[in-house]
């Protein structure tokens, strides 16, 4: 379980208060931390799931493999000069960022890549937020990319993040530098994205369009009936999954063993 693992688990030096929950900008949260060695299959599967556009963009060319020298490199850094975070949803890899530090100095050089069907949700302006913070924790002042001139998701990720970016051209290639100290426009920017993710995430609770009722009961002296009853009574108009593994349906709805038997989306889930 590559997502959550024990502390004893952990390779030495690991910085457990990087960990965090994160919410995107379509209200979803995700889990980031630091990547870990054994990390190496999840992350190769996050690179399998890439379009060859994505990875082209990346890596500037095909790249359709991870080789195992680079796949160590990858997964084995040290929390200091060479630090890297996934973006997980429950056990997979769904974004990867790092920064490698440049000859011992203030700079570093950074980068990111998200998984095709979760670009858009704003992971890799959390992902550019948390590796600036650990940077600067680590006596970081500077980052540098080398992006495609084509890449134009992630430079407009860099100037949306709030950062003042100067931008050099040179053979196709844009090379990218700006102080990742958080000045007062960096952080109204990042509060702004951050309430309106929190607001997005609440919004899609008091407003589900399904709601699946996990532990809805035949018995009507248990909550799951009295919460399935409700929902039927107030005319949601959204489909309502009852789960409950020994019947067939609960107040006349087909109920379903378990909730990876529904076969729809489900908005919100009511555990009873």
């Amino acid at each position: 379980m590559a997502a959550r693992d024990s502390a004893t688990t952990a390779p030495a030096g690991y910085p457990r208060h990087w960990e965090a929950d994160v919410v995107a900008s379509d209200g979803g949260v995700l889990h980031l931390r630091p990547i870990r060695p054994r990390d190496g299959p999840e992350l190769v599967e996050f690179h399998a799931r890439l379009s060859q556009q994505t990875r082209y963009l990346r890596y500037f060319g095909p790249y359709p493999e991870i080789p195992p020298k680079d796949l160590e490199r990858f997964t084995v850094v040290d929390y200091h000069d060479h630090v890297a975070f996934v973006a997980l949803l429950g056990h997979e890899i769904v974004a990867v960022g790092r920064y490698v530090r440049l000859g011992g100095g203030r700079t570093a050089e950074a980068a990111f890549v998200v998984r095709d069907d979760h670009q858009g949700r704003g992971i890799g302006s959390i992902l550019l937020e948390h590796l600036a913070a650990a940077a600067q924790e680590r006596g970081l002042e500077r980052f540098v990319a080398e992006v495609l001139v084509q890449n134009h998701r992630m430079v407009r990720v860099f100037k949306e993040a709030g950062y003042q970016v100067s931008r050099t051209l040179a053979e196709g290639e844009l090379h990218l530098e700006f102080d990742i100290d958080p000045t007062e426009q960096l952080l109204a920017v990042r509060n702004a994205r951050e309430q309106a993710a929190e607001a997005r995430g609440v919004h899609r609770v008091l407003h589900p369009s399904s709601v699946a009722v996990i532990g809805a009961s035949t018995d009507p002296a248990k909550v799951g009936h009295a919460v399935l009853g409700n929902l039927l009574r107030a005319n949601f108009t959204g489909p309502v999954y009852p789960v409950n593994a020994e019947a067939r349906s609960v107040r006349g709805v087909r109920a379903y063993r378990s909730v990876t038997e529904i076969p729809d989306d489900v908005d919100l889930a009511v555990v009873a």
